[in-house]
């Protein structure tokens, strides 16, 4: 019971930090197009969005993290033999650094420090929903991506086996 308890309080956290993790990188780029209008629609925009992007970040953002950290290390002893998990675990570091990525263009831009451009923040927020994506269906496709997994990876072995042989047939045939 205690189990399922800290799955429901792990799937509410992630829904909650992911929905910051998307709307985030939308309040930065939305400061940052509204660095380039004309005073005093410039600074009006400019204030409402940092007042807004370092409250949800600070009061919604960072507790959500922490909280899908703590009860996500609460169900996880269950799958350490599955190779999914070790896979979503990679994906969960990376949306980890992304996460701090995000905390680190927020601070810039409370400080009005424009270090990266609109396009650079469009394509921060696309990479998020990749891996959120991937990080979803790792946890719903369980045994099935173990599978694909484990072929997946024979077929890499594979193709590294045939092409580390061929470079040395290849090798051995230019000494001879």
């Amino acid at each position: 019971m205690v189990l399922l308890i800290l799955k429901v309080l792990h799937l509410l956290s992630v829904i909650v930090w992911i929905g910051v993790l998307l709307y985030m990188p939308r309040l930065l780029i939305l400061q940052t197009e509204a660095s380039a209008k004309t005073e005093p629609e410039r600074s009006i925009l400019i204030t409402q969005y940092k007042k807004m992007s370092r409250s949800m970040w600070i009061k919604v953002g960072w507790p959500a993290a922490i909280l899908t950290l703590i009860f996500g290390l609460g169900i996880m002893h269950p799958y350490f033999s599955s190779m999914w998990f070790w896979v979503k675990m990679v994906l969960v570091v990376v949306l980890f650094i992304y996460h701090h990525m995000i905390h680190f263009a927020n601070k810039n831009l409370q400080r009005d420090k424009y270090t990266k451009s609109v396009k650079q923040l469009r394509n921060m927020n696309n990479a998020g929903i990749v891996f959120i994506i991937a990080i979803v269906a790792l946890g719903v496709l369980k045994s099935s991506i173990d599978i694909v997994l484990m072929i997946g990876g024979l077929v890499v072995i594979a193709f590294l086996v045939f092409m580390g042989s061929k470079a040395l047939l290849r090798n051995s045939s230019k000494s001879q």
